[in-house]
């Protein structure tokens, strides 16, 4: 299992970094390792905003599908419904505005079907938040 938390600041306004966060469809643009994306709305009942499943080749090419919640303009958080490799996969985006930057606070809470060592697991989601910060600051930056 793979718990993590860090910040980063990113360049650009809470409304437009929300947005970009929230621009799921052009993840596969802009973020290493997602291979594809499907929006499909939330199951009747659910507070959702949208259920995503999202493709990713980082080691090996899986899936998995989240519950997305959305509270407007500072914070997206998940959990997962749905996957071929993992049992868990929680998280969120929390913003806080400081002028024309957005303070964004990322956690993250994965496990692995299988024997997968959390040292693994920890190394992966950790080696993958620079490319990850990097390609949403080249998306806030295309709006």
């Amino acid at each position: 299992m793979a718990e993590l938390e860090t910040s980063h600041v990113f360049n650009g306004d809470i409304n437009k970094v929300f947005r970009a966060l929230g621009q799921f469809e052009k993840y596969p643009e802009f973020i290493p390792g997602v291979t594809g994306i499907k929006i499909t709305p939330a199951p009747n009942g659910s507070k959702a905003k949208c259920l995503l499943r999202t493709e990713l080749n980082i080691v090996k090419t899986f899936f998995y599908t989240n519950e997305m919640f959305i509270e407007e303009p500072s914070r997206i958080w998940w959990a997962m419904v749905d996957s071929n490799l993992m049992k868990k996969n929680e998280g969120s985006w929390t913003l806080t505005a400081q002028g024309d930057k957005t303070h964004a606070v990322y956690k993250l809470d994965v496990s692995f079907k299988g024997l997968v060592p959390s040292m693994v697991t920890d190394q992966v989601a950790k080696a993958n938040l620079p490319g990850m910060f990097a390609g949403f600051q080249r998306l806030i930056d295309s709006l």
